[in-house]
């Protein structure tokens, strides 16, 4: 007696195995996942000068904001930039200590239009393994009277740190705010 070969059931139970098999992917052959960029929601700076009250920004990066920063012409500020991410009220998240920990890839870059205004890093701020600082705490100095606005970069991987403008620094913008800014005598 000869056995016929159901053509439909084999191939059924080829498909079956070939998709199990394909499956069935060991971890290690999987490809390394990148490091995805983190939600920013809010860019958080704190101004402070001696004899002077502190002044709080927490800008909204997707909403409209309307708060401004006030100097004194000539007067110090510690400037202090953190990021936030508040999507979740009840869980939120500081990205700066990432941006801390991963110094050699993130630069904050303040561009300042219409203003007088110098900035340095202050002698706590955050600096990679070159030496080179990243800006979170810096020093701010305004040396004319006006009205203007800063703008506030958070750079990731950055192909320089020591431009003088953003074009210079290459890599990618995680965030970027305006900021009205009144220099007083």
């Amino acid at each position: 007696m000869k056995k016929s070969i159901n053509t439909k059931h084999t191939l059924f139970y080829l498909f079956t195995a070939l998709l199990v098999l394909s499956c069935s992917k060991e971890e290690e052959d999987l490809p390394e996942l990148i490091n995805e960029e983190e939600v920013i929601t809010n860019v958080k700076l704190v101004l402070s000068a001696s004899g002077l009250d502190t002044q709080t920004i927490d800008w909204a990066v997707d909403q409209t904001n309307s708060q401004t920063i006030t100097l004194k012409k000539n007067t110090a500020y510690e400037v202090n930039i953190s990021f936030l991410d508040q999507s979740n009220p009840s869980d939120i998240e500081d990205i700066t200590e990432e941006v801390e920990e991963e110094a050699d890839e993130h630069q904050v870059f303040y561009e300042f239009s219409d203003l007088s205004i110098s900035y340095a890093s202050s002698t706590n701020d955050t600096k990679d393994s070159n030496g080179n600082p990243v800006y979170l705490k810096s020093v701010w100095t305004a040396s004319s009277l006006g009205s203007g606005t800063v703008r506030a970069f958070l750079i990731h991987e950055p192909t320089t740190k020591t431009s003088s403008s953003r074009d210079g620094f290459g890599g990618e913008t995680d965030v970027a705010i305006d900021i009205p800014i009144t220099v007083i005598d």
